[in-house]
């Protein structure tokens, strides 16, 4: 009897830890899926491009911005991909990611096709944007030169040029989101598209070593 009453206990003994075991496991599963949504990194392409770097004006330097206000994401055109082979020093960033999923044929065909079809979404709007930033450049740095001039003419101080390129850098910041505003929603939504086909083309493996090399 007191045999029975030991095995009896060693076994509730033994149901309890497996449950505890696998209520343990079950609360150490993380589901990282939301690490891996593409929304992710179409929206980090948008604030790139709202919130692009403005390069200082002074005596010496114009006021620019990196890459004409454009993010790399937003200037990828399919001659890129034939660059993605090392042909040049300066690849985009996405290939580099790209060239180390070691993608068979049909999906390298796949991604090119999609590449093209972005080009062409975003062409007018890369277009129409270049113009416009390069018309706020002119005429900004117009401007600057004539501050600048009257500044070597004794005509104002440095602390009144100073004061004259704050306002001039206020203003190029005001135009440049002004142009942003134009552009932002037609490139986001060609950007959305293109990232998730290429989600489609890669398998999940791909896609997850894709999304941590590229953000």
């Amino acid at each position: 009897m007191k045999r029975n009453l030991i095995y009896t206990s060693m076994a509730i003994l033994a149901i309890v830890v497996s449950t505890l075991t696998g209520c343990k496991k079950e609360t150490t599963t993380v589901d990282d899926s939301a690490k891996y949504d593409a929304q992710l990194i179409i929206d980090d392409a948008d604030n790139a491009y709202n919130n692009s770097t403005i390069n200082e004006g002074s005596e010496t330097t114009e006021f620019s911005a990196d890459n004409e206000g454009l993010p790399e994401a937003y200037t990828i055109v399919e001659t890129d991909m034939d660059d993605a082979g090392y042909k040049r020093a300066n690849v985009k960033r996405i290939f580099v990611c790209l060239l180390k999923l070691d993608l068979n044929d049909s999906q390298i065909a796949k991604i090119r096709r999609h590449v093209r079809a972005y080009e062409a979404c975003k062409a007018y709007d890369i277009q129409k944007h270049r113009e416009a930033y390069a018309k706020l450049v002119i005429r900004v740095e117009a401007l600057r030169k004539e501050y600048l001039a009257q500044l070597n003419n004794g005509k104002i101080t440095k602390a009144q040029f100073a004061a004259k390129m704050k306002d001039l850098r206020a203003d190029f910041e005001q135009s440049l989101k002004e142009i942003r505003i134009s552009f932002a929603k037609n490139l986001k939504a060609c950007y959305d598209k293109f990232m998730r086909s290429l989600k489609e083309i890669l398998t999940d493996r791909q896609w997850k070593a894709f999304v941590d090399c590229y953000r």
